[in-house]
């Protein structure tokens, strides 16, 4: 049974692989061996002796190679000499000198509060007492209110009366009659309903007896020997087993590229970096196989010619080359050679 492919719309995180723009090398590469031999021609067309001038030569030749080809523990060359001239460069004594300033933590001390200047009770009484004798009489609040209140009650006895309510004296109520009894309905007739008459009673269901008999045989059956059915023993049938791998299903949306990537002895290659490039040469796709060797696309390719290259380490594969005309590709199985 095939296994559905799942769709990642997110494109997938391949920090192993350069796109390789001149041949063989990536632009990196390209930029060190061209910088290495561009100043070994400069040391070349120079005026100087030839044991000073071919030293140098070699000297740039060799470095622009070795930064391109030659890592070392799996690190660029150019990556050894910028940490060995930051380490040589940067300083490993430091000095401490105390500063001239103090630290304001240190500096801190609490605020000096003014002292209270202490008087006798004497003098503050004396002098609570002449405060007392200037200030102004006034009536207490509570005098005030209380007097407003009395002018306004006195004011409502010297406006004039108001006039007399005319009493109104309402009709008497009469009795309410006493409810009269309603006469009961009379219930229509029940009907009386005469019992069936029995079937064997009725003239107009009765079954008619045939008169014909049945013709009884006698005469016994003999056995027919090509009718009988013989019972066969069963044949044993080898156990058929399936051998097909989880070849991906077609996709629903046109120039949508799947398929699968095995190595010579039809097993699953998982992980193997697949590239495909347009006529022009340029990579457009760049994506790996998941643990069951399938592979898939997420957005349509445009019509055209292209080429898929597989990598993968220690096998070798053919450079396959499709057409996307606007219609379902057919899954693709990929085989090391």
């Amino acid at each position: 049974q095939n296994m559905p492919l799942k769709q990642h719309p997110v494109p997938q995180n391949i920090s192993s692989y350069e796109f390789r723009l001149v041949g063989d090398m990536t632009l990196k590469q390209f930029g060190y061996l061209a910088g290495g031999t561009v100043l070994a021609l400069i040391f070349y067309g120079l005026p100087i002796p030839d044991f000073i001038k071919w030293p140098f030569i070699l000297l740039f030749a060799f470095l622009g190679f070795a930064f391109a080809f030659l890592p070392f523990e799996e690190r660029p060359l150019l990556i050894w000499i910028t940490a060995f001239i930051k380490s040589v460069s940067s300083p490993t004594l430091f000095i401490w000198r105390k500063q001239a300033e103090p630290i304001a933590i240190f500096t801190h001390q609490p605020p000096v509060l003014p002292k209270a200047t202490i008087t006798p009770s004497k003098f503050q009484v004396e002098n609570y007492l002449i405060d007392l004798a200037t200030l102004p009489s006034a009536a207490p609040p509570v005098d005030a209110s209380e007097k407003k209140f009395l002018d306004n009650i006195h004011q409502l006895f010297q406006s004039t009366p108001a006039a007399a309510i005319q009493s109104v004296t309402s009709a008497p109520l009469q009795p309410r009659p006493a409810p009269r009894p309603i006469p009961p309905l009379p219930l229509p007739p029940i009907p009386v309903i005469s019992p069936f008459a029995p079937l064997s009673r009725n003239p107009q269901r009765q079954i008619k007896n045939f008169k014909t008999p049945v013709r009884i045989i006698n005469q016994p059956i003999q056995p027919n020997e090509n009718a009988v059915f013989r019972i066969l023993p069963a044949k044993p049938v080898a156990a058929e087993t399936s051998t097909e791998l989880p070849f991906p299903e077609p996709p629903r949306q046109p120039n949508i590229l799947v398929g699968m990537v095995l190595n010579q002895a039809e097993q699953i290659v998982e992980g193997a970096i697949l590239e495909i490039r347009n006529e022009q040469g340029l990579p457009v796709r760049a994506f790996k196989t998941n643990k069951l060797g399938q592979f898939m696309i997420a957005t349509p390719l445009s019509n055209g010619e292209y080429e898929i290259e597989i990598e993968k380490e220690d096998l070798n594969f053919d450079i396959i080359k499709i057409k996307a005309e606007g219609k379902i590709i057919q899954p693709i199985k990929i085989k090391a050679k």
